[in-house]
This record gives structure tokens, sequence and C-alpha cells, in this order.
């Protein structure tokens, strides 16, 4: 069936999610084709750049992956160091030019049929070797949008995204034109961080931002700063979200801040403009009564950072709290729906009391979303190695919440209300308009 859409005029945008026949890339040809997504490919460097070279006038959008093999290895490999060689070596088949040479090829008179990309969007894939000048794919000066999701080769991809030819120093301006930029990384550490901060300290401009990283240490509550002061002023929708790893019970994780609260104050202050914002919190700052600070201390700094926020949507508190679930007396659903409209009262009152109604929420914050979605969630359970259903995954699951404003029942004072809309997905809040793209970002498991 494929076969027959093969050099279908008129054709503008594909899409497969997965397709492991090598006649696609040896066939593959729609001379107005201007989106083309397989999430699960494999193929070599000349084999991409054969079938790219086909599509160099028209196609804007790209998106390539190993999205089946990236999962694979995920809940198969316990060395994350090693999940994703496969993928890497699906894309050797030629030995690397050195790094002078790249400088001679961008200094040549090029007449090769470069594409000229406005979105790319990566999962699996080493990056370095597919945007390396000498292999003659890529302009990345024409990129709006960037994502890339599990990928090996980052750290080097960092110097080739950030700088011009073949400097290395990253305090230099980069000539990308990145509006948005989305990354998922597991297997991170320090180092990675600090590169990956130094890369986005050296573009401009950024509206959306989006970084999910796995496997990494606590972190100061101001290791975001310097990054934050380049694009706080631009930034509309931001998600940054860390984790030790997967949360493999109710009761315990690590946080990685060292102090939730001040880390959202800290982003609320760069970024006086967001419109959508996901961050990871500490819910123990709220509610550990022996906190080295007072939570009304905390709760007081949480709601008056909120209240920077004017233009705000849409919030998602990545992360659930810690619970002891057999000793719960209320099913977690209800459970769930109190910590929503506690979140609510911190953000709204002074002190975050609810006898306190000296502020209300952002006026302009229609959803509220507890958890992060899963791979699980966005392919509906299929493929999905190792994931188990229970209490625990129903538990994480995103939930989203319609906000109410000014919500008053039996003459008491009003106040804001959170009504859950839906689990494990934002189609609902898509379709009546709510801007979601802070939900979108999601963990393998």
């Amino acid at each position: 069936m494929l076969q027959e859409i093969f050099g279908c005029p008129g054709l503008k945008k594909l899409r497969i999610d997965e397709y492991y026949d090598d006649t696609f890339v040896r066939c593959v040809y729609f001379k107005d084709l201007e989106s083309l997504t397989v999430k699960s490919i494999t193929f070599t460097m000349n084999e991409m750049s054969a079938m790219m070279k086909i599509h160099n006038r028209t196609l804007r959008y790209l998106c390539l992956g190993a999205e089946s093999e990236v999962l694979l290895d995920y809940h198969e490999s316990a060395n994350t160091l090693n999940r994703r060689q496969r993928c890497i070596d699906e894309l050797v088949d030629e030995p690397d030019h050195d790094d002078h040479e790249d400088h001679d090829i961008d200094n040549a008179e090029d007449d090769r049929p470069w594409l000229k990309l406005e979105e790319l969007h990566i999962v699996g894939f080493d990056v370095h070797k597919i945007i390396k000048p000498s292999h003659g794919i890529l302009k990345l000066q024409t990129l709006t949008s960037m994502t890339l999701e599990s990928c090996p080769g980052l750290e080097d991809a960092f110097d080739l995204l950030a700088t011009d030819k073949d400097k290395s120093d990253l305090s230099l301006r980069s000539t990308l034109r990145l509006r948005s930029f989305s990354l998922r990384h597991e297997a991170s550490n320090q180092q990675f961080r600090n590169r990956l901060l130094d890369f986005l300290g050296a573009i401009c401009g950024l509206t959306h931002l989006s970084v999910l990283l796995e496997d990494v240490s606590r972190s100061h509550a101001n290791h975001l700063d310097p990054m934050l002061a380049v694009h706080g002023q631009s930034l509309r929708s931001l998600v940054w979200d860390e984790r030790s790893g997967r949360r493999d019970s109710f009761t315990t994780s690590e946080p990685l801040s060292a102090a939730s609260y001040q880390l959202i104050g800290r982003i609320t202050a760069h970024c006086p403009y967001l419109i959508e914002l996901g961050v990871s919190m500490d819910w123990r700052d709220f509610t550990q009564k022996d906190s080295f600070i007072p939570n009304d201390y905390n709760r007081n700094l949480t709601s008056t950072a909120f209240a920077r926020l004017k233009a705000l949507r849409t919030l998602n508190i990545r992360t659930m709290p810690f619970v002891n679930a057999k000793k719960m007396a209320l099913p977690l659903s209800e459970i769930q729906a109190s910590f929503a409209n506690s979140l609510l009262t911190i953000i709204s009152c002074k002190n975050g009391r609810e006898d306190v109604l000296s502020r209300s929420p952002p006026r302009n914050l229609e959803t509220l979303a507890l958890g992060a979605l899963t791979y699980r969630d966005i392919r509906n359970g299929l493929g999905c190695h190792g994931v188990k259903d229970g209490e625990l995954y129903q538990f994480l699951r995103l939930k989203v919440y319609r906000v109410i404003h000014n919500h008053q029942v039996d003459g008491k004072s009003p106040k804001p209300l959170a009504i859950l809309a839906e689990t494990g997905t934002y189609e609902k809040t898509e379709a009546n308009g709510g801007a979601v793209n802070v939900l979108k970002p999601y963990w393998l498991g």
C-alpha cells in the first residue's frame, strides 16, 4: 500500500510511524512534499543524504527517529550510557572527516542541494553526525524550531549548533535563528547540563524552551540564572524538569532542586511574560512540618512569584507529592484533586492560607495540570516495553484541571476551584483552545 503513494503528485504532508523496508529510502519521492515524519526508521548517512537531496526545494519540516529502538533500550538496558549504540551505528557508513575538512567545506563555494528546513525533529539518532557540514544535508541557519529526543552525540553537536564553522568558543553568539528548542536527554550529568546551559546562553530570543533531563544530580536554585537572563524577556512557554531517575514508588524520590520555591521565584522574576510554565516541584517544601524554613514563608514566596505572571494561562507542576497510599482513607483521584486545589490556594492567597484572600490566581489562568506524560500515554500503551500498569502509574499520570475563578459555595468567600478535565492526554483542552505546549513533553517511562 505504501508503495502506491510513492511519487504521488501534490502530496505535501506524510507521516509514517514505523518503516523498516529499505525501499523507503530508495523510492520515496514527492516533488511537493513539505512535511515528512517517520518516527522509527533505519538508514545510513549516505541514504539519508540521497533522499534529502530530492526534497531540498520544498521540505520545511522533517522528523526522523529510531523511536522503537530508543524505547526498547531504555527499558532493557541498565547501563544508560550505552542505550542507543545501535542508533549511532546505523548512521555510520563512512569515516568521519577531520575538523579542517569541515572548515574547508564551509568556506568553499558549495552548490550542493542543502535542505533549508524550518523545523527539525530527531529521535534517537546521533545529532552530531546529521548536522556536520561535511555531510552536506542541513543549513542550520534556516531553522526556527529544533526538537531533540534521546539523542547521543549532543555534547559534540552543541559546538556546531552554537558557533560559526570550526570555532568552539560557546561564549560567541550563534547565528542560529531558533525560536523554539526542545530537548529530552537521558544519561545526563553535571558536565552535560553545563554544556547545555552554555549552548542556550549562546543563542538568543527563544519564545519556547522545553528541557527534560534524566539521571542528573541535585542542583542549586540559581543554576538557570545565566540562561534565564538571556531568554527571560522573550520566553512565552517554558518547561524545565530534572529528575534523578524514574519514580518507582509512592514515597521515595530525590528532589533535584535545593529549594523548588526559590527556583520558581527565579523563573518568574526573569520571565514575566510567560503564558505557559511547566516545572517540577518538591511538595515537601510546603507540607513537611519540620521544614527548615517555615511553611508559611515558603508559600508566601511562591504566591509572590506567581503573582508576577499576569499573562499565565497554563501551569503544569510535573511532579506529584509523596504519599502513603495504604494509609489514605480517600481514593487517590480525590487526593489528587485536593492537591490541585491546595496548589491554587498557595498561588492565590497571601501566605498560602485560605483565610487571607488578598490575591487571586493570575486572571488568565485557565489550566492547571499535575504530573507528566509518558511514552505510554502518547502511544496509548502500544509498544511500551517494561511499563507496568497499576496505582502508581495512574497516580503519576498527567491530570489536567480547568480553573474556575471566584467559585462560591454556601455564601462563603469566593475562591478558585480546579475541576478535572482529562487524564493522560491534553486533547480536549487543546480542542477547546487551551494553551498546551507545556503539557506535550514526555518521559520515556
